[in-house]
């Protein structure tokens, strides 16, 4: 039966130096879970760290694993860039400033452009887990056309043993079905699989992954936007494909109903208020992106609104927009998907 993740009696403030869109106890979680039930072996993948506060957490957590062979390493996959505008990345650093990690004037020029690369190698690698940190600028591929062709992850084939993969870089349905497929197979069974965006309104091809891979994973545990789950035995790409198409269409509204009303089971049985909002939410979005409009109304109406209050913010959001296509155009209500 998973749990949710208990805080920590004592936080270590060196995983709050980075601006991070995390939140202090998902940073807790990915710290305690390297340091104390991951295997210490083999090679830690990341997809998405943008500055790497989530590096950092996963980093230290390593670091301070009694199990850990000197050969294990971190790899970590972004884009690094096009996330904005110079302008707001400066802004963005501006905290790490003011504590004194970044002079102003290195601050303006790590800033220059929109590429952050150079600021993520210097926020980390004065540090000692550097030693085993590997930047790969190197993202996923977005759309369904290009993941036949992509080699985002091409570096980590010779690689002997994945033994955790930390997922906060797919966000879209094309990325997480290349990057499951290419990942899960070089994993051994007992391995965890940790899904930032598990818990945020828009991403509902990770909770639609979990399920329709629900023979081979399973939730451990969770907090906030991330959960934890286990590898129970390793799949093949075939068994993943097959399972997790290129688009969510290959599927249909049948698969997104029961998946729906699965997911929301199993949050209340575990009473899990936020996994039971994000299992309506997940549907939505989904029927909204394969066009059954309707249909997601129809689910938007019945959401106990008073129920969910403390995350009235992310209803809020869907109203606005339920999710995103490739690229992040919002999907609206007032249009067609």
């Amino acid at each position: 039966m998973s749990t949710p993740f208990a805080a920590l009696a004592v936080r270590n403030p060196f995983l709050d130096e980075i601006p991070s869109e995390t939140t202090p106890g998902e940073r807790d979680l990915l710290f305690d879970f390297f340091a104390n039930h991951w295997s210490g072996t083999g090679t830690v993948v990341e997809l998405g760290p943008f500055l790497g506060g989530t590096t950092r957490a996963i980093a230290c957590g390593m670091a301070a694993n009694r199990l850990r062979d000197a050969g294990s390493s971190l790899h970590t996959f972004d884009k690094f860039a096009a996330y904005g505008s110079a302008a707001i990345l400066r802004q963005t650093i501006e905290p790490m400033v003011g504590r004194g990690v970044f002079t102003p004037a290195q601050a303006d020029e790590l800033c220059q452009d929109a590429s952050f690369e150079r600021l993520f190698q210097a926020i980390h690698s004065p540090h000692d887990y550097a030693q085993f940190l590997h930047l790969h600028n190197s993202p996923l591929p977005d759309v369904p056309e290009a993941v036949a062709t992509s080699t985002s992850l091409d570096v980590l084939a010779g690689h002997p043993e994945i033994s955790a993969v930390f997922v906060d870089g797919c966000k879209s349905w094309a990325s997480t079905h290349y990057a499951m497929k290419f990942l899960l197979p070089r994993m051994q069974p007992g391995a965890p699989v940790i899904f930032q965006d598990f818990g945020w309104y828009t991403c509902f091809w990770i909770s639609s992954f979990t399920h329709a891979c629900r023979d081979f994973l399973e939730l451990e545990s969770y907090i906030d936007a991330t959960y934890v789950f286990r590898l129970k035995r390793t799949p093949t790409s075939e068994d993943v494909a097959r399972r997790f198409p290129r688009t969510p269409a290959e599927l249909g509204e049948k698969f997104f109903v029961k998946a729906g009303a699965a997911l929301l089971e199993a949050s209340r049985q575990r009473n899990d208020l936020r996994g039971e909002l994000i299992a309506q939410l997940h549907q939505i979005g989904a029927l909204m992106t394969i066009n059954r409009r309707a249909a997601a109304a129809t689910v938007l109406k019945a959401i106990n609104v008073q129920r969910y209050a403390q995350f009235a913010f992310m209803i809020r959001g869907c109203l606005k927009s339920p999710t995103y296509l490739p690229g992040g155009k919002q999907i609206s209500w007032k249009e067609a998907a």
